[in-house]
């Protein structure tokens, strides 16, 4: 089972994508410098991050201190270079639904306020929205 938070979309040019950066991911996904940044903006308000991985839909970072596997996906958005999504889960597994559905659910939605108060403290963040729903797969 998967919770999931609301989607933030928005758009910087503050996260710059370095050559060859989607040979880790998929072609025309990047946000590895989003990641490395939101990983060390959470350490220091205390969210333990990890530094970011590469998956085939973007960059993961993952948050301690939780029962079940928790963090962040970041990823451009349709090959762009200065728009971004981020959004924050926690993987429960096949069976951890039934046990730690409502503390996985407050935790990723803490995690994503604390990611949207980083995004609208930098300056350089535009049109931070957020698509106001999240989701128990």
């Amino acid at each position: 089972m998967l919770v999931t938070s609301p989607i933030l979309s928005f758009e910087s040019s503050a996260f710059a994508v370095a050559e060859g950066e989607d040979a880790e991911t998929n072609p025309g996904i990047f946000g590895k410098a989003l990641a490395e940044w939101l990983s060390r903006g959470l350490n220091v308000r205390g969210v333990g991050a990890k530094p970011p991985y590469a998956e085939d839909w973007g960059w993961c970072v993952e948050v301690t201190g939780h029962k079940y596997p928790t963090g962040l996906a970041c990823a451009s958005d349709d090959g762009e270079k200065a728009s971004w999504r981020v959004y924050a889960f926690s993987d429960l597994g096949l069976f951890g639904g039934f046990r730690g559905r409502d503390a996985s659910v407050r935790a990723v939605n803490e995690l994503i306020e604390t990611v949207k108060d980083l995004l609208s403290k930098e300056g350089s963040v535009t049109n931070l929205q957020s698509d106001g729903e999240g989701s128990v797969l």
